[in-house]
């Protein structure tokens, strides 16, 4: 097999496991989206997860459901910068089966942006691998 041509697989394996992942991702952001009900939230903490990487805040939020009640739950969706400062309300969407499975409503906090993020790598990625195919080909 041609270096060219291990290339070539290569990135397009890496685009393709990038898109499966980004729309795997987005289609779960959706879904949650659609299911979920929407209260405000108040922060009132953010544990710090360190890593060789740098620092990734997740906020832990309490809010009260539909039904009056009091929930405090800590998001999956971390970043750095945090999304919001403890004292700071959010808008939260919350699984009403399980209200302790909570997301910020932002494009961040719901994992929309990550998604679309992989997405966007996935793509690029593939499309080079298949330029360089095609480019091998004329």
């Amino acid at each position: 097999m041609s270096q060219t041509a291990l290339i070539t697989l290569i990135l397009s394996g890496l685009g393709l496991v990038f898109g499966l992942i980004g729309g795997g991702v987005t289609v779960n952001a959706r879904e949650f989206r659609r299911r979920a009900h929407r209260a405000s939230g108040l922060v009132v903490r953010l544990r710090a997860s360190r890593s060789d990487d740098g620092t990734v805040y997740y906020p832990t939020i309490r809010f009260v459901t539909l039904y009056g009640q009091q929930v405090e739950a800590e998001s999956s969706y971390g970043s750095n910068p945090p999304p919001a400062r403890p004292g700071q309300e959010v808008p939260v969407l919350y699984d009403p089966a399980r209200p302790t499975r909570i997301r910020i409503d932002s494009v961040a906090g719901s994992g929309t942006l990550l998604g679309g993020i992989f997405l966007a790598v996935g793509v690029v990625l593939f499309t080079v691998g298949a330029g360089i195919a095609l480019a091998q080909t004329f």
